[in-house]
Order: structure tokens, then C-alpha cells, then sequence
């Protein structure tokens, strides 16, 4: 009877610590027994070697797994199991990736955030991650753009070559290296033999301006003076124009006698007939001479004066 009772609780032991150590893997896998979960569907153009069974992440921790794949035209949806307790929005990203380079593929969920909730059949779109795959593609194409890069430099290299190996361009070169040295060796000789002549000169520019300066500073106020006596004939100036203009327009018009004169339309033609009545005079007297009658306290005299 002892016997069976301690087989009995070494099996009690047994079980307990079995059941112990299901539920440590079952928490340690980020797994619970009272969650409940539903299903969504994500549409991906590429699975890139994703497995039924692969894991759901969100925001990198476990939530769900994928159920199933369904092959379609353009693509192939992934039927996934979620935690119900992840709210996702409209504007959620599903993204293939690998939780290492050689490791097996997850889809990763970011819920996103505009809090807008999407109906219980929305179909959401997921995005190819950078598996191997995409990684050797993207080496190839790296692989081209550093050939190409690698063939420009070479003939931009022999260009170069080309050019510096041309017997006239070096010759050239030399002789241009040769005039400049011959040319600075000049010029410092210039300068050495004329350096008391530069020195002079540059003291007598510093004295000159010296000398400016303190006739500005003497003649400063009459300098001032002749600025304000400026602005004041410039001020008469425009008083004169002003008078004139405003004569020019009051001969213009016909408020004044000589605007009456000028814009009269038979002044003109009185002034012509005045003119020719002067002239017809004029050759009377020179011709007949002048004739008066004079009567100063007596009798008429007649005299007749000849031109």
C-alpha cells in the first residue's frame, strides 16, 4: 500500500513538473493559453521564401503566426492569426523580413497611427523585406554600377595619358614653367634695384594723404559753406523755372492780354493789314512828300517838304 501510494506521488511530481515545464516554454515563447486571436489576410506581390508556421511580429515581438498561403493572379495573400488585443489602422505596414541573414523569413506589422480602424474584410497590402534574395540582386546591381565606373575611369586615365604624353605639350609646359621662373626672377630684381624708389613713393603717398586730410579738416567749414550756397542756388533755380513756367502757361492761355493776343485768331490778319497800311504810308511820303495845313493865330499856310 506504501509502495503505491509513493508511485503515486511520484507521478503527481512527474505530471506537475511536466505541466511546470510546458508552461515556461509556452511563456517563454511569448505564447498564452487565454488569448484569443483573428484572422487577416495581407497581400504580397512576393512571399521571397516565407513558410506556413513563419511568425507574426509587431513591433518586433511575437503576436501571431501565418495560417496559410493562397496563390493569386497577381500575387500571393498571406492568411494570418493575430492577437485580437492589436489595434491596427488603415495605415499599417506589413513587411517580409529576416530576423537574420541566413534565418527564416517573419512578417513584421507596425499598427501605424491615423486611428482610423479598417473593416473586419480588409485586404491589407504587405511589402517584400530584404531577404538573400533581394540582397544578391542588389550586389549585382552594384556589382554593374562599379564596372561602369570602373571603365570610365580607365578612359579618362588614358585621355589623360594621352595628353600629358604629347612631346609638344610638354615641351610647351616646360617652356611656360621656364618664362615664369625668368619672368619672377625679374620682378624680384626690380624690385630689389628700385626698392628705395618704392619705399620714396609710398611715403610720399602717405604724406599726400596726410596733406588731403588736413586740408579737408582745415576747409571744412567752407566746404560746407559752398554745399549749402549750392543748395541754395539750386533752390533760386527752381524758384526761376516755376516763375517761367507758370508765365509760359499764363501766356498760354486767355486770362492776360498777351494770351488774348496770342490765341486770338485775328490778330494775325489784323496785324498783316496794319503792316501793309504802315508800308503803303510810308511809300506815300516818299513819293509825294508830307503835306500840312497849319493855323496858329492867322492864316492858313500851305508847305510842301520834298523827301
Amino acid at each position: 500500500m506504501k509502495k503505491q501510494y509513493s508511485e503515486l506521488k511520484v507521478g503527481v511530481a512527474v505530471f506537475t513538473a511536466l505541466l511546470i515545464l510546458i508552461l515556461v516554454i509556452i511563456w517563454g515563447k511569448g505564447c498564452t493559453l487565454l488569448a484569443r486571436s483573428r484572422v487577416l489576410d495581407v497581400h504580397f506581390d512576393d512571399i521571397g521564401g516565407l513558410e506556413q508556421g513563419a511568425f507574426v511580429l509587431v513591433n518586433g515581438m511575437r503576436k501571431g503566426k501565418v495560417l496559410e498561403f493562397i496563390l493569386e493572379q497577381d500575387g500571393v495573400r498571406a492568411r494570418c492569426a493575430l492577437d485580437e488585443r492589436v489595434t491596427l489602422y488603415e495605415d499599417a505596414r506589413f513587411e517580409i523580413t529576416a530576423t537574420e541573414l541566413m534565418g527564416s523569413k517573419v512578417v513584421n506589422i507596425w499598427p501605424g497611427i491615423s486611428g482610423r480602424i479598417p473593416g473586419p474584410a480588409t485586404v491589407f497590402r504587405g511589402e517584400g523585406g530584404g531577404g538573400m534574395n533581394q540582397l544578391m540582386k542588389m550586389s549585382a546591381n552594384l556589382v554593374k554600377d562599379v564596372q561602369h565606373l570602373l571603365g570610365v575611369l580607365e578612359t579618362t586615365i588614358n585621355n589623360i595619358n594621352k595628353t600629358a604624353g604629347d612631346p609638344h605639350l610638354q615641351e610647351a609646359f616646360v617652356s611656360s614653367i621656364r618664362n615664369l621662373d625668368s619672368s619672377s626672377q625679374r620682378t624680384l630684381e626690380l624690385i630689389t634695384l628700385n626698392e628705395g624708389k618704392l619705399n620714396q613713393v609710398m611715403d610720399n603717398l602717405v604724406a599726400a594723404s596726410s596733406n588731403i586730410r588736413e586740408v579737408v579738416a582745415a576747409n571744412s567749414e567752407d566746404i560746407n559753406h559752398t554745399i549749402s550756397d549750392v543748395h541754395s542756388l539750386v533752390a533760386q533755380l527752381n524758384e526761376i523755372s516755376t516763375g517761367l513756367q507758370q508765365i509760359v502757361e499764363k501766356a498760354r492761355g486767355t486770362d492776360g492780354t498777351l494770351g488774348m493776343l496770342i490765341n486770338d485768331p485775328n490778330f494775325a490778319a489784323d496785324l498783316t493789314q496794319t503792316l501793309a497800311g504802315i508800308d503803303s504810308l510810308v511809300q506815300q511820303i516818299r513819293d509825294e512828300g508830307i503835306t500840312t495845313n497849319i493855323n496858329l493865330f492867322g492864316k492858313k499856310k500851305s508847305s510842301k517838304r520834298n523827301p
